[in-house]
């Protein structure tokens, strides 16, 4: 199957009936109408300002039905997008305005005239705005609550907020203390009472949210043994086991929520990421060396793999672990047998090739690498989609660095598993490269995908592996 490019302009509302829908500003095609009208929701996008956590829209709904019969779904983001602009420029923010201008194209000043009333107000080239609309990178990480809708994002000003997805609310509660700073992942615990995990600069910071809006309560600061700071956080499947480490340090740290103890894993090398198995049974550790370790939770005995791995993503169930190698665009996927104290992983299917390509739009106005270095792997809940980020290198016209797409994967397990493209995703416009991937833990009809952007925004795509529509 071959990947079509968004439009440059275009923004992916979701997936339907096997098909990724991406809008652009005309949507001659009015394909923002037939998504929703098959039963598709559009998400909008939400957005964090330092310790102010504010939504992007967040009064409106795209599927709001007063006075917009006639228009047409790309015109109705439009729309959004200015309305926000408007009472975002009440807070002086008028970069928000810019990108929203930019967006629009020939169609601003109409659609800025309907959402503000500034009819006879002469509006900028957006040549001429495109200098004050770079934003600042603000999030650090983001993680889905187990069991709600409920997405807490980590802020590089130490601040963790929580957005309510179905409502699209900002919480007004934010996790905040004096020294939770530099965090550098966050992770809600599966059984452990609404408790997020926060890692920075002086420990890992264990949070309890509870419902009703109660305020948060810290419930303890758990430390390095040498008082070293964390970088990032993992529990395993119950919440019993809580790992930690150090970015660049040789040790991760094993904290036992029952028993209040801590356990030192010791490495020969740096280490770079770690990724529990969503069973608990392994963990998969990368290192700033040419190898990567394994851990079985049984006895713990480890596993040197000489592999040097970057991206790494474990299916639901934990039968398979996809693994980018760091310098080179092949993914493998490997099959655990067994259980512990065996490390039986198998290669049990051909290496998924993710080679540098030049694409195009349908029209070839847009044209993208498609390929590279996989940064990011994000695996649903169903085990039927993984969504990459990647980096590619300059090619003609075409820039090295991240690219602004996210490539979706297609997975079948039976009668063997096979992976296959799936399409391009495209955010909003003017939000920049993508950062951080995460699906929703509990998305009643497929699965929902949060990316966050580096210009500050978190994008949603629902995945409707099941019909809309069904009760």
């Amino acid at each position: 199957m071959t990947w079509i490019v968004p439009k440059e302009d275009a923004v992916t509302l979701g997936e339907l009936h096997g098909e990724l829908y991406s809008v652009s500003q005309h949507d001659d095609a009015h394909l923002g109408d037939e998504f929703i009208r098959r039963g598709g929701r559009v998400y909008h996008p939400a957005r964090v300002a330092s310790a102010k956590p504010r939504p992007f829209g967040q009064s409106e709904s795209l599927t709001d039905e007063q006075d917009e019969e006639l228009d047409s779904g790309a015109l109705r983001l439009l729309k959004r997008t200015l309305r926000s602009a408007r009472s975002f420029l009440m807070d002086d923010e008028l970069k928000l305005l810019n990108t929203a201008l930019e967006a629009a194209g020939g169609a601003a000043q109409r659609l800025l005239s309907a959402a503000t009333g500034a009819e006879d107000e002469e509006l900028p080239e957006p040549s001429e705005l495109v200098a004050d609309s770079a934003t600042g990178e603000s999030i650090v990480d983001l993680s889905w609550h187990p069991t709600k809708n409920l997405l807490a994002v980590a802020q590089l000003d130490g601040v963790v907020a929580l957005y309510h997805v179905e409502s699209a609310t900002w919480d007004a509660r934010v996790l905040e203390h004096p020294r939770q700073v530099d965090v550098g992942s966050i992770e809600w615990g599966k059984f452990t009472g609404d408790t997020l995990a926060v890692a920075c600069r002086s420990g890992v910071f264990l949070w309890k949210v509870p419902q009703k809006k109660k305020e948060p309560v810290l419930l303890e600061i758990l430390k390095h043994p040498s008082n070293a700071p964390f970088s990032q956080v993992s529990w395993n499947a119950d919440g019993s086991l809580l790992a930690a480490f150090g970015k660049g340090s040789r040790s991760v740290i094993v904290f036992d929520a029952i028993f209040s103890r801590k356990t030192e894993l010791q490495s020969p090398y740096k280490l770079a990421a770690l990724h529990w198995s969503p069973t608990g049974e392994y963990l998969f550790v990368t290192t700033e060396s040419g190898v990567s370790l394994m851990w079985e939770t049984l006895t713990w005995k480890r596993e040197t793999w000489e592999i040097a791995a970057g991206g790494c993503g474990w299916s639901s169930d934990g039968r398979c672990m996809l693994v980018a190698l760091r310098n080179s665009d092949l993914l493998y996927p490997y099959i655990f047998q067994d259980c512990p104290p065996s490390i039986d992983a198998q290669i049990s299917s051909p290496a998924l090739e993710f080679a540098e390509k030049e694409l195009f739009s349908l029209d070839r106005s847009t044209s993208a690498i498609v390929g590279g270095k996989v940064q990011n792997i994000a695996w649903d809940q169903s085990g039927t989609r993984v969504a990459v980020t990647y980096k590619t290198t300059a090619s003609g016209s075409h820039q090295a660095g991240t690219s602004k797409l996210v490539a979706i994967f297609s997975v079948a397990w039976q009668p063997f598993l096979i992976f296959t493209r799936s399409g391009l995703l495209r955010g909003p416009p003017n939000a920049g490269v993508p950062r951080k991937l995460a699906f929703a833990s509990n998305f009643k009809h497929g699965a929902l995908l949060s990316v966050a952007w580096s210009s500050g925004l978190i994008s949603f795509h629902p995945f409707y592996l099941q019909d809309p529509k069904a009760p």
